[in-house]
C-alpha cells in the first residue's frame, strides 16, 4: 500500500486485555494497511493516547481496572473518536447498555475480521458525514444530531451528550420552541417508566448541559419556565 493510502487510513487503538487477541488483532489490521497500535488496560491506553492520537478505537468490555464501558463513555465525552466494543456478551441488553455508554459499534466475540473491517469502515465514514454537516451548519443554528448524540454548536463545535442529555435535547426540541414540561422531560429521560423518579436529576442535567454549552456561549439557550419546565430559545434543527 502507497504512503498516500496509508495517510488517508484511520489511526487505530486495539484495547485488549488478551495477548493473544491483542496481537492478532494488530496483525490483521496493520496487513490491511491501518496504523495500529495495542494497550492491555485502560490506563495504559490513556497514556499512549497521549503521544499518539487515533481515530477509532477496538475496544474490549472486561478490561482490568478501568472497564471498557467506562473508557467508551469517556471517549465519547472527548469527541472525535469512534469506539468499537468487543464482548463475550451479546443479549440484547448488553449490546444497548455499550452503545448507550458511548459505542459506535458493538461486536460480540469470536470476531469474525472482516466484519470488525467493515465496521472501522462505516464508523469513519459516520464521522466524515458528520464533519460535513459540522462544515455546512449554518451560523444561525444549533443542530441536533440523533445518530451521532452531538449537539453542533452554530460555529462547528461539538458537544459530546450522555443518554440523559441527549434524551433531555430530543425531548425539548420536539416542542419547535415551547416549553417542556418536567414531567415530559422525566419521561423522556426515564424512557416512561418514572417510578422512584428525583426530579432534581432534570436540573443536574441542565447545569451540565449548560456547563458545556458554555464553551461556545455564556449565554446558554436552555432557559427555565417558571412554573413549566424548559424551553431551547435558540433555532436548532434535528437531523
Amino acid at each position: 500500500m502507497s504512503n498516500e493510502m496509508n495517510i488517508t487510513m484511520p489511526r487505530i487503538a486495539v484495547v485488549e486485555d488478551e495477548e493473544d487477541l491483542r496481537l492478532s488483532l494488530i496483525g490483521y489490521l496493520a496487513s490491511s494497511g491501518y496504523r495500529v497500535w495495542g494497550a492491555e488496560s485502560a490506563e495504559a491506553f490513556y497514556k499512549q493516547l497521549l503521544v499518539a492520537p487515533v481515530e477509532v478505537v477496538i475496544l474490549d468490555v472486561g478490561l482490568p481496572g478501568e472497564s471498557g464501558l467506562q473508557v467508551a463513555r469517556h471517549l465519547r465525552e472527548l469527541g472525535g473518536i469512534k469506539t468499537i466494543m468487543l464482548s463475550g456478551r451479546g443479549s440484547v441488553d448488553d449490546r444497548v447498555e455499550g452503545l448507550n455508554q458511548g459505542a459506535s459499534r458493538y461486536l460480540v466475540k469470536p470476531v469474525d475480521m472482516r466484519e470488525l473491517v467493515a465496521n472501522i469502515q462505516s464508523a469513519v465514514r459516520a464521522q466524515k458525514q458528520l464533519a460535513a454537516v459540522a462544515g455546512s451548519a449554518s451560523a444561525a443554528s444549533w443542530t441536533l444530531l440523533r445518530v451521532e448524540w452531538i449537539l453542533l454548536a452554530p460555529d462547528g463545535t461539538q458537544i459530546a451528550l450522555t443518554t440523559r442529555e441527549f434524551a433531555f435535547m430530543d425531548c425539548l426540541l420536539r416542542g419547535s420552541r415551547q416549553a417542556a414540561s418536567r414531567v415530559e422531560l422525566a419521561l423522556a429521560l426515564t424512557g416512561g417508566n418514572m417510578e422512584g423518579f428525583d426530579f432534581h436529576r432534570i436540573d443536574m442535567v441542565v447545569a451540565r448541559l449548560r456547563q458545556k454549552i458554555a464553551v461556545v456561549t455564556a449565554n446558554a439557550p436552555i432557559k427555565t419556565e417558571q412554573g413549566v419546565g424548559f424551553v431551547f430559545t435558540a433555532k436548532c434543527k434535528m437531523q
